[in-house]
């Protein structure tokens, strides 16, 4: 059976030759990174506790975009896990923020994320060659789309609409792909994801629970100032919890994938950090994440070895006891219990007959506009509009059309099915755990298509990370023998890494 060896770097699939000692070199300045966190830390408490007044709001996008600079130039992999704790915890910071200046509807506190995760096109930039490969084809799909999008916003919504909205889209799709080519550094872009995930899941689950027992102030009056119906009223007992992000939907979605990734990991702690993010999850009262997670599960258990299987149930059994005791207190359980039961009489509910007229009336104004309303034409970019336009159509799939039109539709989804397609021929997921939950993650985040959007925001820069890490996961194991399908198989050696041979 051929070796790995015989094959310099399978580059019909992975964009050529280059080898991995001509990796892009992992810059390490840990006391750099851990200063400039610590500031922006710090800095951020003071802005939070009220100092800098109505410049409070440029100084922390200001900050933010130093930071990620920094970051980048000095440690590749600190700048990831920055990046997405500003998605995380910046729609949080801009109600604290209006809380002590004044509500103000484009808040600049919300361009923070988005522009510093724009900073991956400096890593892509290094890696030009790599997305030649077929692994990396899909992306040139969704990024022509992308552009096809912008051309018709130009002529339709106009300049800074269409701009806007293309960041929007457009930052969270680089980061993934940034991700993907950065391949060479997988296994410490995968540690410190874990790492992340088991601070940031606990510490958000927490505040989304205190949230439902005690509405803070700053979140009662960012509800009122916004308007939003859906997500329930601004008073203890009865919000459907948003925690540090904007609304439930994508809060939901960040838990679900949380929970996804700490099932298997390691560690007594990761119980409890487990069952206080399902009760969270549960108090979004977002049916589709509850669904998404399901998938995601189902995902995980048969695409990994049997003899896994009974820790992992031994897992959710765990778990689950944990977290009965509090979702069974009757304040929990009269908000939650009425919620599930409308998952057995879906067509009952009238949130979702709402939802399927809605849905029927705008695809057929899609089939009527082929080329697309273009990008500004929903989202927060009708704001920068005068409000003209679709704030939200509740579907995905629909929104793509309505967007792009049906050339620019069928692009993205062609990209979008070609990445999934392709990650479940994984085969290295059986043997790297966290790869497996990468690729369920990814699966069960594309489930929510049919009723929000997933391709913007917190919830779109986490489907492009799992996305995008998966390729890195698959890319760096075609090196290591890992995700060929050989029996006997002699890996090659990474740049300084000491690896021994692998039975597929």
């Amino acid at each position: 059976m051929a070796a790995v060896s015989a094959l310099p770097f399978a580059p019909a699939r992975l964009g050529g030759p280059a080898p991995p000692s001509r990796a892009l070199p992992a810059r390490r300045g840990p006391s750099a990174a851990q200063f400039v966190v610590g500031l922006f830390i710090t800095a951020t408490a003071a802005l939070l506790a009220g100092a800098g007044g109505r410049l409070a709001v440029y100084a922390y996008v200001a900050l933010a975009a130093f930071c990620g600079v920094v970051l980048l130039a000095k440690s590749p992999v600190a700048y990831v896990t920055f990046s997405l704790w500003l998605w995380w915890v910046t729609p949080f910071v801009r109600r604290v923020l209006d809380h002590h200046h004044g509500w103000h509807p484009t808040n600049p506190v919300l361009l923070a994320p988005p522009l510093v995760a724009l900073y991956a096109v400096v890593v892509i930039a290094r890696h030009p060659r790599e997305l030649r490969g077929l692994l990396f084809a899909p992306f040139l799909l969704v990024l022509a789309a992308l552009a096809y999008g912008y051309v018709v916003g130009l002529i339709s919504t106009g300049f800074i609409p269409a701009t806007y909205a293309l960041v929007t889209w457009l930052a969270p799709a680089l980061f993934g792909i940034h991700l993907a080519v950065s391949w060479r550094h997988y296994p410490e872009l995968g540690a410190s994801l874990r790492r992340t995930f088991a601070v940031a899941v606990p510490l958000l689950a927490a505040y989304g629970i205190y949230q439902f027992v005690r509405l803070p102030s700053w979140d009662a009056e960012w509800m009122r100032h916004a308007d939003l119906r859906s997500i329930g009223n601004p008073v203890p007992f009865l919000v459907r919890i948003f925690g540090t992000l904007n609304t439930p939907g994508p809060y939901a979605a960040f838990l679900a994938a949380g929970v996804l990734i700490l099932l298997q990991a390691r560690g007594k702690w990761r119980y409890v950090s487990t069952a206080l993010a399902l009760v969270a999850l549960l108090l979004t009262r977002t049916r589709a994440a509850w669904v998404a997670f399901l998938i995601g599960l189902l995902v995980q258990f048969i695409s990994q070895p049997i003899v896994r299987i009974p820790k992992r149930a031994i897992t959710l059994v765990v778990v689950a006891l944990l977290a009965l005791p509090l979702v069974a207190t009757p304040r929990f359980r009269s908000i939650i219990a009425p919620r599930l039961s409308t998952l057995t009489d879906i067509r009952g509910d009238r949130s979702f007959i709402r939802r399927v007229a809605f849905s029927t009336e705008t695809a057929s104004s899609i089939v009527e506009t082929a080329e697309g309303a273009g990008l500004g034409a929903t989202g927060g970019a009708i704001k920068l509009r005068g409000n003209r336009g679709v704030r939200s159509l509740d579907n995905g799939f629909l929104e793509v059309f309505y967007i792009f039109g049906w050339p620019g539709g069928a692009l993205f989804f062609l990209g979008i099915a070609g990445l999934l397609f392709q990650s479940l021929r994984y085969v290295e997921a059986r043997r790297d755990t966290f790869a497996n939950s990468l690729r369920a993650t990814a699966l069960a985040l594309a489930s929510i298509l049919p009723i929000g959007d997933i391709f913007t925001g917190p919830t779109g820069t986490l489907l492009w990370s799992m996305i995008g890490l998966g390729i890195a996961a698959h890319a760096y194991h075609m090196t290591t023998g890992l995700a060929l399908r050989s029996r006997f198989i002699t890996p090659v050696p990474l740049a300084g890494a000491v690896t021994t041979p692998v039975r597929a």
